[in-house]
């Protein structure tokens, strides 16, 4: 489309004396506030698509079997529907100030849709010791987002978590498949009467034992969490644990605090 104006109107415009400076401020004032207008508001719309949130846990126990342990949580909510969590435990024993053990996991999450409660999952578990750290790919089930579930879970104030790892690499070993089933929960203790300063947590790890003659069992490392605010984000904390890799002990009773950073 030709936008330029026929030559007659060109002069029309020229020759009105009402085509005053203050007129020319105006139009003037129009344009720049009709081109600055689309970026603000693109800005407002990138800034509420989305926002990235999060916390880092800290948490000191003392443990009934005579250890400590110093764990840190890391959750960060990402752009396009990824997350990423981490946790970190360093161990040590009561009879030497240096740390005894160290374990962490880094876990990358990616939702498959909005509106589909399922997330594939990679994790990547370090341990002490060469040629032992594991990369795992798994399908996470978030039930208390599921249509039918929802509801269920809403009335009893939970959420949980059902992550199949099925498939897992390890240095110079050969692959391996369908290894641990993650479960991970939290329950909000009464929260309207208590005003959210309960909570019960946790999480148990079920790992796949291959036996011969086709037969299976299960190694189990299991911890529940009782915590209860004492002021803003600090909490007193008490575990029951289960891991019955140790070749003793496998339970005990771990307690101390945590404190949770929000952003």
């Amino acid at each position: 489309m030709n936008i330029n104006l026929p030559l007659h109107k060109h002069r029309f415009f020229e020759s009105r004396s009402f085509y005053h400076p203050l007129s020319t401020r105006i139009y003037l004032g129009l344009i720049t506030f009709l081109l600055l207008t689309p970026s603000c508001f693109s800005q407002e719309e990138v800034v509420e698509k989305h926002k990235n949130s999060g916390f880092i846990d800290l948490n000191g126990y003392y443990d009934t079997r005579d250890f400590s342990v110093l764990t840190i949580n890391l959750f960060a909510s990402l752009p396009h529907r990824f997350q990423y969590f981490s946790l970190t435990n360093y161990t040590n024993n009561q009879d030497s100030p240096d740390l005894e053990g160290f374990y962490a996991e880094h876990n990358l999450r990616w939702a498959i849709n909005e509106k589909l409660p399922l997330d594939l999952t990679y994790q990547y578990a370090l341990r002490q010791g060469e040629k032992n750290d594991d990369h795992r790919f798994g399908l996470r089930w978030r039930l208390h987002n599921t249509g039918f579930l929802s509801n269920l879970f809403s009335e009893i104030n939970m959420a949980y978590t059902f992550n199949p790892m099925f498939i897992q690499f390890r240095s110079k070993t050969e692959v391996e498949y369908m290894t641990i089933i993650e479960h991970a929960y939290k329950i909000r203790v009464f929260p309207n009467l208590l005003d959210n300063r309960v909570y019960i947590a946790g999480f148990a790890d079920q790992n796949f034992k291959y036996l011969e003659n086709d037969k299976l069992t299960f190694e189990w490392v299991s911890e529940h969490q009782l915590g209860i605010k004492i002021i803003d984000e600090l909490y007193a904390v008490a575990e029951y644990r289960i891991n019955t890799f140790l070749p003793s002990e496998n339970y005990g009773l771990g307690y101390g605090l945590e404190y949770k950073i929000l952003f």
